[in-house]
């Protein structure tokens, strides 16, 4: 039986919710970030060792399957942003799913390095776009515009709460039963708790089933002349970018090269903060425990900090203060010798990490609009490249050449200082240039 469009099929309003169907994209966002980006991220730091160890490589050749992976994700998440703005999540998110599931469920049976690199880093790959900003999140930035830094922040939960569930649950699975029965577990679960619900609930945008943004009355967009003006808290309209138009304003490289300098950070903490707890002394539980703990800073954070600032300051500014932030909290790894400045270490990376996730969506949808937001993330993605090549391999570089990760730790910090001052040369892109000229005609 051939399967409709989304806009023919029964709409899920039908299904008698009492309220906005946009908070179940919300949840399915959050269950991306979840399964997708965070296990991705968080259940393979615990597992990095005895992988390595087990199949007898080098740690760098460990990081380079993330390496791989991300560098497919970003060749690969122009395209698959394109196809999210003209055929809908839905679809591509329930395959991605099926594709991360399946390859975490063969990555258990691997005896071989390249293998590893071909599941890890090419089959994730492709499929950790759609379940990330250029798909999931990119979805939520759409059926919001009002209420879009709430929306977004609480959809962003999902990679804190993996780092308080999946790291600890990895740990104790390979410890107990062995990195390979962890990966099956996990890609098992990917498989019912993501891949089932994304094809059941998933849709792209509001007026796919006959709804507006932030679920506003149908026809309140655009009221008759001499009508009375929207109401209270409704948004201006946002000016809306295609691809060709955002790469050529100066505010999309100068953001687009500021993400790629701090997302140094991120990148190299969340791989190798586990394994420097170690190697500083820390057993295999203390160091789980304090990587986890960061999870707690960055729901606080997110909750009661950046979704009260997120609607409330000016972009230029909220990416200034987390960029400061973020750099300070990678440059306090190098002095971490003990449990205590572990702990430290992680809590204030964790309050970093509190805006990252979010600010990856909203940063390009307040500044360029909801319709081609899914192909702009993906190009942006790919000028990202940098990070995600330097980021799991410079560090494993260093640890195997000098024995630490210590001045790893360092380079990282002085890359995310000269990632501030792009942040502090970007300013608000305006309109599009075409539409400026219109106006000014």
């Amino acid at each position: 039986m051939a399967v409709q469009p989304e806009s023919k099929q029964r709409p899920p309003r039908s299904m008698g919710l009492p309220f906005f169907y946009g908070w179940t994209i919300v949840a399915m966002a959050l269950l991306c970030s979840f399964w997708g980006a965070g296990l991705i991220q968080r259940s393979y730091t615990v597992i990095l060792k005895p992988l390595t160890d087990e199949l007898g490589i080098p740690r760098t050749i460990g990081a380079l399957g993330v390496t791989i992976g991300s560098l497919v994700s970003d060749v690969v998440s122009p395209f698959v942003g394109t196809v999210a703005d003209r055929t809908g999540a839905r679809l591509l998110i329930t395959i991605s799913a099926g594709m991360v599931g399946l390859a975490l469920i063969a990555l258990s049976q691997v005896h071989e390095p390249w293998l590893f690199l071909v599941l890890f880093g090419g089959v994730i790959g492709v499929a950790r776009p759609a379940l990330q900003s250029v798909g999931a999140q990119a979805a939520v930035a759409k059926w919001f515009v009002r209420r879009r830094g709430r929306a977004v922040t609480f959809s962003t939960l999902g990679t804190p709460l993996s780092a308080i569930m999946l790291i600890p649950f990895t740990e104790w699975m390979v410890a107990s039963y062995g990195w390979r029965s962890a990966w099956l577990v996990l890609g098992a679960g990917v498989l019912l708790f993501l891949m089932v619900p994304g094809a059941i609930f998933m849709r792209s945008r509001p007026e796919d089933i006959g709804l507006l943004p932030d679920g506003d009355p149908p026809g309140t967009a655009a009221a008759p002349r001499g009508a009375p003006g929207p109401r209270r808290g409704t948004p201006p309209a946002e000016a809306e970018w295609n691809t060709r138009q955002a790469v050529r304003s100066r505010a999309f490289w100068m953001l687009s090269l500021g993400f790629a300098a701090i997302g140094m950070a991120p990148t190299v903490m969340g791989l190798h903060m586990f394994p420097h707890f170690i190697d500083q002394g820390l057993s295999p539980a203390e160091a789980a425990a304090a990587a986890g703990s960061f999870g707690f800073a960055v729901i606080g954070s997110r909750l009661l900090v950046w979704g009260q600032l997120f609607d409330r300051l000016p972009m230029e500014r909220t990416l200034l203060i987390w960029s400061v932030l973020m750099t300070a909290a990678v440059g306090v790894m190098p002095f971490v010798d003990g449990l205590v400045l572990a702990w430290v270490a992680a809590g204030c990376f964790g309050i970093a990490m509190g805006a990252t996730a979010p600010l990856g969506t909203l940063a390009w949808a307040r500044y360029f609009g909801r319709n081609s937001l899914g192909a702009i993330t993906g190009v942006a993605n790919l000028i990202g490249i940098f990070n995600d090549i330097a980021g799991p391999l410079m560090p494993s570089i260093v640890h195997d050449v000098t024995g630490s990760y210590r001045w790893g730790f360092i380079a990282t910090a002085v890359i995310c200082v000269a990632g501030i001052g792009l942040f502090a040369l970007a300013g608000p892109p305006g309109a599009p240039r075409e539409q400026a000229g219109a106006a000014g005609g």
